[in-house]
């Protein structure tokens, strides 16, 4: 028989396991019941991402037909019309730019936004004007080449800089013609040059069936839906799903009929994992090399898997010539066949995608 003291502890501790039983609970209903609502919320809005002052990136991700574009522009005309702050909309080729700008940038805003802005866009060049004011610049990423030593930038401006890269994915069956990463780079270098403050990109773009170059730059690439914040690379990701009511709107259509479950349309970011190696790694083999920069280096370790370099000293090949590394044709091509038949593994899903990266560069050579 226990004595009471001991009885008294045992009902205190039962309640307190009850209590955290009931916390852990709720916060799971919580959780689903967040989930649920924001699945069944059919237009996006901005102003929750929006509430992370700290960051420069704001990713829009998946979601067809849920208003991320429209939401972005909204707020780019919003800030236009209020506060005079222009804005710059980028694009991925020239050919998509010149589409926006055509009959006066008559499909470059939405109808009712230009009717609710009071809008009267008139363009020059690669500029929009409305009612005879600088409103916007429109940039391809593909000629950023072009804008270097072109003046974008003005030192004396104190505003807020108000960027959007609209549909910054490569579609499944677009060709490869320049080095996305390299050439957003360049281009918001000659956007904001060394700014720090009053700075928002918008990054907006559907999913395809493998994750981007872009993303592939902040060093992370989402599995789940969800929102994440990277504070070390002053960014948030929401990566959104398809809403209840597009998956209902659009059963039957053509496109669904025709291409219902492909990634362009579920906007599930399909991921092959089959060829991640978590077993722990004990020696360094040899060193891939794409280019003279560090960070696109690759070390193979034992049983073939791939990781970043990590200032291991090991014999080095190149993929590229003039990489100050041996580089030979034959062993280029030793390199892909490994990759074709799926012979090298990799230390995580990132390391995946930027060595294949790395070698679409390499081919489209």
């Amino acid at each position: 028989m226990l004595a009471p003291e001991l009885k008294k502890e045992l009902k205190k501790i039962t309640k307190e396991g009850d209590r955290k039983h009931m916390i852990k609970s709720a916060a799971k209903v919580s959780k689903a019941r967040r989930k649920q609502l924001y699945e069944l919320k059919e237009w996006y809005n901005i102003r929750a991402i929006m509430g992370n002052q700290w960051a420069f990136f704001y990713i829009l991700l998946g979601a067809r037909e849920r208003g991320k574009s429209y939401s972005v522009m909204e707020y780019c005309l919003r800030q236009w019309k209020y506060h005079k702050t222009p804005f710059t909309w980028i694009r991925l080729s020239e050919a998509s730019t010149k589409k926006m700008l055509s009959n006066n940038a008559a499909q470059m805003v939405d109808p009712d936004l230009y009717r609710r802005f009071n809008l009267d866009l008139r363009v020059k060049g690669n500029q929009v004007f409305d009612h005879g004011e600088l409103m916007a610049t429109v940039l391809s990423i593909s000629t950023a080449h072009n804008d270097k030593g072109v003046a974008l930038f003005d030192n004396e401006y104190t505003g807020n800089f108000n960027i959007v890269l609209d549909e910054f994915q490569l579609e499944k069956s677009q060709r490869r013609t320049f080095d996305v990463s390299y050439n957003l780079v360049v281009e918001l270098e000659n956007l904001v040059r060394s700014r720090k403050e009053k700075i928002h990109i918008f990054m907006i773009g559907n999913t395809t069936e493998e994750a981007s170059d872009i993303l592939s730059m902040f060093n992370f690439i989402p599995q789940e839906f969800g929102v994440y914040k990277l504070r070390s690379k002053r960014a948030v990701i929401d990566y959104m799903p398809n809403s209840a009511a597009y998956t209902k709107r659009r059963k039957g259509t053509v496109g669904d009929i025709l291409a219902g479950q492909t990634s362009n349309f579920t906007n599930n970011i399909e991921t092959d994992i089959s060829l991640i190696n978590k077993k722990r790694l004990h020696r360094p083999a040899y060193i891939i090399k794409f280019s003279k920069d560090k960070s696109d280096w690759f070390t193979v370790w034992d049983d073939n898997t791939i990781c970043k370099y990590n200032k291991e000293i090991k014999p080095s090949i190149a993929m590229r010539r003039y990489v100050d590394a041996q580089f030979s044709t034959d062993i280029q091509a030793q390199v892909f066949e490994q990759w074709d038949s799926r012979a090298f593994k990799f230390n995580c899903l990132l390391t995946q995608k930027q060595f294949a990266y790395q070698l679409s560069l390499v081919k489209k050579q």
